[in-house]
């Protein structure tokens, strides 16, 4: 866990490898390219990056979000023809607004350094238990994230999960389980033909983290498991 948390905060070091370089070379190679797709909409699906109680109508935060995520790379290999991709990841920014009845609205913007591919995303969550001194808050979240940028497939994510927080002190653990439907639709009839046309990616969503507010600077280590493929993120930021 500690190595991949580093691994996250060294990021925007590392080679992008979500590109618009990133070309489908194979012959035939459906099932790698599944594989792949399943790599991908686990790094772009929405992030909690938070707790699950609602922020309130005065309530605002904002944090860079950095998500990271191990890949097989023999995969990528003999859909790529490139041996260059160990790791995908993203950096961006998540932006929350807290609305009445315990309805809070969430924007995120990523990008893969150094490249021209990026995210954008958004949620709905409603806390419909807002939580207390004794009693967790327990939050249903939507979401919905499009990649713009690589030319050889449209890539999308929609989410839907249950989160629950409690907080002690300044720290507050979370988790939740969720359902992601997502999707990389081949945007050229040979590309298409050399995968076995649109990768469906769908499964059990499941995340743990935790808030530690120090001051007005909070640190919100997460990891989540997108059915098989597990993806370690980091938010550093504030709310009020």
């Amino acid at each position: 866990m500690r190595n991949s948390l580093l691994a996250v905060l060294l990021l925007s070091a590392a080679p992008a490898v979500m590109a618009d370089d990133v070309e489908i070379t194979c012959g035939s190679c459906e099932d790698q390219f599944q594989t792949m797709a399943e790599d991908l909409v686990a790094t772009i699906d929405y992030k909690a990056a938070g707790p699950a109680e609602a922020t309130g109508i005065t309530g605002f935060g904002v944090g860079l979000v950095t998500t990271y995520v191990p890949v097989d790379e023999q995969d990528w290999e003999a859909v790529t023809g490139s041996n260059d991709f160990s790791a995908i990841g993203l950096v961006g920014l998540q932006a929350t607004k807290g609305l009445p009845f315990g309805i809070d609205l969430g924007l995120y913007y990523a990008t893969a350094p150094g490249t021209n591919v990026d995210a954008i995303g958004g949620e709905i969550r409603y806390a419909f238990l807002e939580g207390g001194a004794a009693t967790p808050a327990v939050a249903l979240r939507l979401a919905h994230v499009v990649v713009n940028g690589i030319d050889s497939f449209d890539l999308e994510s929609t989410s839907v999960d249950v989160g629950v927080s409690k907080g002690f002190g300044p720290f507050t653990p979370y988790g939740g389980i969720g359902y992601v439907d997502g999707s990389a639709d081949p945007t050229d009839a040979s590309v298409s033909a050399a995968v076995g046309g649109e990768a469906e990616v769908s499964g059990t969503k499941l995340y743990v983290g935790a808030r530690l507010s120090l001051g007005l600077i909070e640190f919100t280590p997460q990891v989540d498991q997108v059915d098989s493929v597990t993806s370690y993120s980091l938010r550093i930021g504030f709310s009020i």
